[in-house]
């Protein structure tokens, strides 16, 4: 998929900091203020640019300075514009973050003592600085919101005597008991909680409802099943049926993940549309997150009300490939009545290349390419035979792409093999994505020696230079710590100090300025050598 026009225009303005440009197409779309791509914002080449006018135009029409990167390759706004040393920019987005967030250095201590469950470090610095209770990290977070993603409940309990707030919202708008129904996509609990910390994060909400002062509005009313509730609230004010929280979720999702037939029934009764956008979802998520529950009634009644099956949901396909991943063949055969399809990328994905055979018969132009497509899912999951029928169908390898495309899954998830089956297909190692970056700066960033020789054996270019970081993949492997890769780079012939590449952005630089003093010794040694 590429880069639609109007976002393609906004993000040449912010580059070029052309502020007369960019507010034209805000006047006509605020909205656009917080529209991305490839996991990138209109801010962020603001701020790389250094652009202060621009900076401040954008935050005022709603865009989140607050937003943690998604990608491994990513830095965070603050982080981009002190890299390159934009002291102004700093100074803007510091400003707006503790005046609308109240996102102050003592926040980041909080949450740090949070996540070690140091408890007695965390009460004694909380008593010598009893304002920092509201304090927060530079995603918006406060103490209760990580006692929270923690399950602390001593710790919610003394953080609400000490008067935090239940209702503060961070960056993305979700509060304290937001996450104890959804959690968090960068805290996951299944990788960072210790194994004996609560499961049932029920408890947690009901304690935050009951403890907390929380009014039990219609998205946790729906989420905790009382219909009774919903009922009362919706007599009130039907309208609440389409509403959204604060985390942009509505009241249908929340009830048919959780199986609560009777909550979606009341719902859909009141008008609620099952196809209006919510988060991550264009088309609605209620629909995909009860096949992904197994919650057959709720399946049933949201398809009778026109619950398309074919909405994609972000990063996750739609509901006919959830329902094919799950192995459920009374909802396969639901989702399939209501004229649910599987596309050719979740055909990949599950590994069926029987299906895969049919949809590429059936609709070979559906064999696109650029990010996350059929190539990518099936190179990802090491499904070679997939990957070689695609290659036979003539898979596009050159297709412009944003962050993610088939050689960077390859790299990422699957073996050696598998790149060097793409490679031989005919796959470019030089094809950058749109802002330059390479196949040997990941791998320089992932610190794969193997990989790596594959590329430079094939053709790769040991002197490339992004535009994002502005350095080449020897200065990604020193900026990240890969010492193993820097040698190894080194040894090929890489420059310690590449031509046309600015001051700040060389190797020997951002492994200064990362604290990888072996690397910055290595290559000073090597510059010195080569003298």
């Amino acid at each position: 998929m590429r880069m639609p026009e109007t976002i393609g225009l906004l993000f040449e303005g912010c580059m070029a900091g052309d502020t007369a440009a960019v507010t034209e197409l805000l006047d006509k779309d605020a909205s656009l203020a917080a529209a991305s791509w490839g996991y990138f914002t209109p801010l962020h080449f603001a701020v790389r640019g250094g652009h202060d006018e621009l900076v401040e135009l954008l935050l005022r029409y709603g865009a989140d300075a607050s937003e943690q990167p998604c990608l491994s390759w990513q830095d965070s706004l603050l982080q981009k514009a002190q890299d390159r040393g934009h002291d102004s920019v700093v100074k803007l987005l510091r400003e707006h973050l503790q005046r609308t967030l109240k996102v102050e250095p003592i926040g980041e201590k909080l949450a740090a003592l949070i996540r070690d469950r140091k408890l007695r470090e965390l009460l004694e610095l909380l008593e010598q600085h009893p304002e920092a209770i509201h304090a927060s990290d530079e995603r918006g977070n406060t103490p209760l919101h990580w006692a929270v993603m923690t399950r602390q409940l001593e710790l919610i309990d003394r953080l609400l005597i000490m008067g935090a707030d239940p209702l503060a919202k961070r960056g993305d708008g979700s509060q304290p008991a937001q996450l104890a129904l959804e959690g968090d996509y960068f805290y996951r609990a299944n990788r960072n909680l210790p194994q004996d910390a609560s499961r049932d994060t029920s408890f947690l909400l009901g304690y935050l409802i009951g403890r907390g002062g929380v009014p039990c509005d219609l998205f946790l009313a729906a989420a905790t099943g009382d219909a009774m509730r919903v009922d009362e609230l919706l007599k009130q004010n039907e309208a609440l049926a389409n509403s959204r929280d604060a985390s942009g979720r509505s009241a249908l999702y929340y009830a048919a993940k959780r199986g609560y037939a009777e909550v979606v029934k009341r719902l859909l009764a009141a008008g609620a549309d099952p196809n209006a956008a919510e988060r991550d979802a264009a088309r609605g998520a209620a629909l995909y997150a009860a096949v992904r529950g197994k919650h057959t009634a709720c399946v049933k009644l949201l398809l009778a009300h026109g619950a398309d099956p074919n909405a994609e949901v972000e990063a996750s396909g739609n509901a006919v490939y959830a329902a094919l991943q799950e192995g459920n063949q009374e909802l396969i055969e639901l989702v399939y009545a209501y004229g649910g399809n599987v596309t050719l990328t979740g055909a990949c994905a599950l590994g069926r290349i029987d299906l895969v055979g049919e949809l590429l018969a059936a609709n070979p132009s559906s064999i696109d390419g650029g990010d996350y497509g059929p190539l990518a899912q099936a190179a990802s999951c090491g499904f070679t035979a997939i990957v070689k029928l695609l290659l036979r169908h003539q898979a596009p390898l050159s297709e412009p792409w944003y962050a993610s495309n088939y050689m960077h899954y390859a790299c990422s998830y699957a073996d050696a093999d598998m790149v060097k089956l793409l490679l031989e297909g005919g796959a470019d190692p030089n094809h950058t994505n749109w802002l330059g970056v390479s196949y040997l700066h990941l791998i320089a960033l992932q610190g794969k020696l193997e990989l790596a020789e594959l590329m430079i054996v094939h053709g790769a270019d040991l002197g490339a230079v992004d535009k994002e970081h502005e350095t080449t993949p020897l200065g990604w492997a020193a900026k990240y710590g890969k010492s193993d890769m820097v040698s190894y780079l080194l040894q090929q012939g890489a420059e310690a100090e590449p031509a046309g590449v600015p001051q700040w952005a060389t190797p020997l630089a951002w492994a200064q300025r990362r604290g990888h003093q072996a690397i910055a010794e290595q290559l000073l040694a090597h510059r010195s050598a080569a003298v």
